[in-house]
């Protein structure tokens, strides 16, 4: 009778340390559970996440057009800017052939949406010969370029289309004869190269880096000392150089 007694509270124990370990493992588990995305915060709906790409995707190289895309910007930028709508206007059409072309190999990155929009704002801009709408657009489409190119982790394609943009920035408002401005975005450039600078750096490219790093600062020297004729030779050389680069990472 002592026995089955005995038997009887050593299981109500261990019954009841068991139900208190699976609740303590429980709260425990909790801990290092991702809290459940709210369905409304503040102001509405949160933006809409999607998920990362596989591992082994997020590894490749981008598509070569994407490349291509960048210099032909840089066709359609000399075109509106020195207001040559022709030029401009054969740029475009090769920028949306070749945006046509990347865009089936691209899926729904982030950025693409948005280089859509883009597209058909400066399509509308450089049929009307809009200068300042032209150039806003292919700066945000070619930034939407940018943002695509950082699903890219192995690749710099996103910081040579930064560089680009910003470059375009500067020969715009030289342009203009807006030198303050002009002042403000090769501050810019400054910042974008000596940020993305690291990504490029690879055996058999060093040397145009070097040069790169050389134009921006002569550049730079340029523009404050509202030179046009300098930075323009500047620009050049930074052209050479940033192509060069933009070949050597081409197609990797």
């Amino acid at each position: 009778m002592l026995h089955r007694k005995f038997l009887l509270a050593a299981t109500i124990v261990i019954t009841a340390i068991l139900i208190s370990g699976c609740a303590a493992f429980q709260g425990l588990t909790g801990m290092f559970t991702p809290a459940p995305k709210p369905e409304v915060g503040p102001t509405g709906k949160p933006v809409e996440s999607k998920p990362n790409p596989p591992l082994m995707e997020r590894f490749l190289s981008p598509p070569t057009q994407l490349y291509d895309l960048e210099a032909t910007a840089g066709v359609i930028f000399e075109g509106f800017n020195t207001e040559k709508w022709d030029q401009a206007q054969k740029g475009l059409t090769n920028l949306q052939t070749t945006w046509q072309q990347a865009k089936p190999l691209l899926g729904e990155k982030k950025g693409v949406k948005e280089a859509d929009e883009a597209l058909v704002k400066l399509t509308q801009s450089i049929a009307a010969k809009e200068l300042t709408s032209s150039y806003e657009s292919l700066g945000k489409f070619m930034g939407s370029i940018s943002d695509i190119g950082k699903s890219f982790k192995l690749s710099p394609l996103a910081d040579i289309v930064a560089v680009g943009n910003a470059a375009r920035n500067v020969s715009f408002y030289v342009e203009d004869k807006n030198w303050s401005k002009a002042a403000s975005k090769v501050k810019e450039l400054q910042g974008t190269w000596q940020q993305v600078k690291p990504s490029m750096e690879q055996v058999g490219i060093l040397g145009e880096l070097t040069k790169t790093h050389s134009d921006i600062k002569q550049l730079t020297d340029a523009v404050n000392a509202e030179n046009k004729g300098s930075v323009e030779e500047n620009l050049a050389k930074l052209n050479e150089s940033m192509g060069q680069i933009r070949q050597f990472y081409y197609g990797r």
